[in-house]
């Protein structure tokens, strides 16, 4: 009887192993896609030359996505054209199974 007792416990925490190596992995990967959005970003708003247009609409596109994203301008050239913009991606950083919910940011440069 203690046997079965020991097999059923092994099994109930390899399962829970699992699940939260599950949900590690899982937060990973939205980590991943999060910072790989913000390079997209940055790279659209540097080939758009810094457009208003552009940078309203990556806002848009970062928001469907469950993203908050904030565009400053730092610094213009003398012709009053922008030239440097921090860009600053944040996210949630979500394991599940802990119910562990922390709020993470990817910050770059536009140049």
């Amino acid at each position: 009887m203690g046997q079965v007792i020991k097999t059923y416990l092994g099994l109930f925490f390899l399962l829970v192993t699992g699940m939260v190596g599950i949900g590690v992995v899982s937060a990973g990967i939205q980590s991943a896609n999060a910072r790989s959005y913000h390079a997209d970003v940055i790279s659209e708003i540097e080939c758009s030359n810094f457009n208003e247009t552009v940078m309203e609409a990556c806002r848009q596109q970062a928001q469907k996505e469950g993203y908050r994203l904030q565009v400053k301008t730092m610094a213009y050239d003398k012709q009053g054209h922008k030239k440097l913009a921090e860009v600053i991606l944040d996210y949630q950083y979500a394991i599940p199974i802990l119910n562990l919910v922390t709020d993470h940011q990817v910050r770059g440069f536009a140049k």
